[in-house]
């Protein structure tokens, strides 16, 4: 097959709030682009000629000619003819058109990323999803013995070029779907794996429904995986999980700081006042939580979990809060997990709920933000906080309660399927202490559950965990390969989500047009978009 055969050309036409892309013939054809009936591009605007330029391809070179006034290259005025380079900008009138040749990625061009690799793509994907309120499906797929390398070559070649493909253990792979919903992730891999004549067990989780972390979205998918079975089939995410321990396994902890944090909880259950648990994200500040009830005189009574991170706004807020599942909390716990996520006019209904009546209720709260700082600068309601806060309680992260790590990864290992004893080399039981843990608890659970999937019930190695964090010295060649995956990663994804346009894209990166075009130029990135999705 020749060159031309494998490579396609098009141009992405974007006018007011539409885009669309031509493919352009490989035999040569001219493509007319103007405002007339006959064009092949039709663009609906008063500054472009009926026949306002015209380009062909003929397998191997893409040429631009017009004679029309208003056809601007590269931001300069135009007439006549040029051959042009993928990635060209045209404009004529308040149209935009960028042209490219693309050709189908090769099996060297793709690969599966490590799980580790994976994880801090999860993280950066997941910032970003933030920042622009979008959503990111994340799927772990278990393929049946032997079949998982046929999945994953299927997925790199089906998948956008954002979208992530990688190896999470034997046959079990983990993909990644930036701004994808539910409904369309299911139906894309349904789709791979119908093509592939494939079987596969798939749990789905999407951010920030089932996860506003990457811990806590990898913990969903893999609930959900689970709850898909063994015989094929997606699922979601059960709506609850059992808590991770049972809070009396922390009586025994030879861990200093656990010991004087379970010491202030016990002075803390001794009165009846609200608390506030303090930690980062992941700390076990909600086991704390059940700890500090199970030790109060309201033992026996309810615990009401409000997941307000799950509450997104203000409609979705007081949708929830109603006086009936409030007063479910009477006579126990009313828990605001994470309390600081809650919307402004959810943190007003509880306080209105809360003084509207006596209420036999204890508030216990958590969160991983300065709150103290925020209802200073008035973005967090002070009632609320005098209300939550009486007794403010530290949650140390893992890294500072070294002595629990090890009997915690016993516990998650054995829960994960592992059996007693646990057993774990001597470079294992040194990263175990070494490693420093940023995702606290949960990510120490996910750690150890791949860890086991990996092991197959042998003896639990080092290269089953997560590696030691790369030295800047001594590292520098991956350190560097590492920025410019991520580098280049991001760049893709500007071209993607602005339609190719080099202009847009390069706002959005915060970098000048002609940083972009050297660095596309540096990391050989000359095709554009392989369009939108379709399930």
């Amino acid at each position: 097959m020749s060159e031309g055969e494998d490579q396609r050309a098009f141009v992405v036409a974007r006018l007011a709030d539409e885009s669309w892309v031509t493919e352009l013939p490989a035999n040569g054809a001219p493509v007319v682009v103007g405002s007339g009936a006959e064009a092949d591009v039709r663009l609906a605007d008063r500054g472009v000629a009926d026949r306002q330029l015209v380009l062909s391809w003929d397998g191997e070179k893409l040429v631009l000619e017009s004679e029309a006034d208003g056809t601007y290259l590269g931001g300069k005025r135009f007439e006549g003819r040029v051959e042009l380079k993928p990635g060209d900008e045209l404009a004529c009138g308040a149209a935009q058109l960028v042209v490219g040749v693309s050709a189908p990625l090769t099996a060297g061009g793709r690969r599966a990323l490590t799980h580790h690799e994976f994880r801090e793509r999860l993280y950066e994907e997941l910032a970003r999803a933030a920042r622009g309120g979008r959503p990111t499906a994340l799927l772990m797929l278990s393929a049946r013995t032997g079949e998982g390398g046929r999945v994953t070559a299927k997925a790199l070649e089906s998948f956008r070029a954002g979208d992530v493909v990688a190896t999470y253990a034997s046959d079990e792979l983990e993909l990644l779907l930036p701004d994808t919903d539910g409904p369309t992730a299911r139906a894309v891999v349904q789709r791979i794996l119908a093509e592939a004549e494939l079987e596969a067990s798939v749990g789905l989780a999407v951010a920030p429904d089932h996860g506003d972390s990457p811990e806590r979205l990898i913990r969903s998918a893999r609930r959900a995986l689970a709850a898909a079975g063994e015989n094929g089939g997606f699922a979601e995410p059960p709506e609850r999980e059992a808590v991770v321990s049972d809070p009396s396994d922390h009586m025994e902890s030879r861990d200093e700081a656990t010991r004087a944090l379970l010491a202030d909880l016990e002075d803390a259950a001794a009165d009846d006042a609200p608390v506030l648990l303090l930690g980062e994200k992941s700390a076990g500040k909600s086991i704390f939580a059940r700890y500090l009830h199970r030790r109060s005189s309201r033992r026996e009574g309810p615990f009401v979990v409000l997941p307000c991170a799950a509450l997104l706004d203000e409609e979705v807020a007081l949708e929830v809060l109603t006086d009936e599942l409030l007063e479910q909390a009477l006579g126990g716990v009313l828990f605001l997990d994470e309390v600081v996520e809650l919307d402004r006019a959810g943190q007003r209904r509880i306080v209105e709920w809360a003084e509207a009546a006596e209420r036999d209720v204890r508030f216990v709260a958590t969160t991983h933000r300065a709150i103290k700082a925020l209802v200073e600068r008035d973005a967090f309601d002070r009632a609320l906080y005098e209300l939550i806060a009486v007794h403010v309680v530290e949650v140390p992260a893992l890294r500072n309660r070294p002595e629990d790590i090890l009997p915690l990864a016993r516990r998650f290992a054995v829960e994960a399927g592992a059996s007693e004893p646990v057993r774990f080399s001597a470079a294992a039981l040194a990263r175990l202490r070494s490693y420093p843990w940023p995702g606290n608890v949960l990510e120490l659970r996910n750690a150890m559950e791949r860890a086991v999937c990996l092991a197959r019930d042998s003896e639990i190695l080092a290269e089953h965990l997560p590696s030691e964090p790369m030295p800047i010295a001594s590292s520098e060649g991956r350190l560097r390969e590492h920025v410019d995956n991520v580098e280049r990663d991001a760049i893709i994804k500007a071209l993607a989500d602005c339609n190719h346009n080099q202009t847009h894209a390069a706002k959005r990166l915060g970098i000048s047009r002609r940083a972009l075009i050297y660095k596309m130029e540096k990391y050989g990135l000359k095709r554009p978009p392989r369009g939108s999705r379709r399930s």
